[in-house]
């Protein structure tokens, strides 16, 4: 039976294997490979009250957002290259991600406040449960800042 231990609450049943591979995994590896691992930690009811995953998960899902979401200009132009994305550190309330556009040789950092990569956190669980429910509206994705992006 897996549980939540941010919240303490019970999932439901997990084989073993499944209950290992999220104990022990890099949670962006669960939330990528395992199918139906959202909605699975979802079961927490104090996760799902509050429309969020368990702490652990949070800077993987920052980190999913900001490869998707961030890019550099390259003459004059927005690139369109998948960015290699690593969290630093999390101080005085931000995560410090460092950004890599190893095409064109660009690198720069991001900060992510705690509010926000809850916000983060909340649209990608809003999906998840879109995504459940086929007649649900999705919310929109919100627009990452390009304040800390290189011209």
């Amino acid at each position: 039976m897996g549980h939540c231990h941010d919240h303490g609450y019970l999932r439901g049943p997990l084989c073993g294997s499944c209950n290992t591979f999220e104990g022990k995994s890099f949670p962006g590896a669960f939330l990528e490979r395992q199918e139906g691992a959202v909605l699975h930690l979802l079961e927490c009811r104090g996760c799902l009250v509050r429309r969020t995953l368990p702490g652990r998960y949070h800077v993987a899902i920052v980190q999913r957002h900001l490869e998707a979401t961030e890019r550099h200009r390259h003459r004059g132009r927005r690139c369109r290259r998948q960015l290699w994305v690593r969290h630093v550190e999390l101080a005085h309330g931000a995560h410090r991600f460092e950004l890599d556009c190893w095409w064109h040789s660009q690198k720069w950092t991001k900060d992510v406040t705690v509010p926000e990569a809850l916000a983060v956190v909340r649209d990608f669980v809003d999906q998840a449960l879109a995504a459940a429910q086929p007649d649900a509206v999705v919310p929109a994705a919100r627009a990452a800042s390009d304040t800390t992006s290189p011209a």
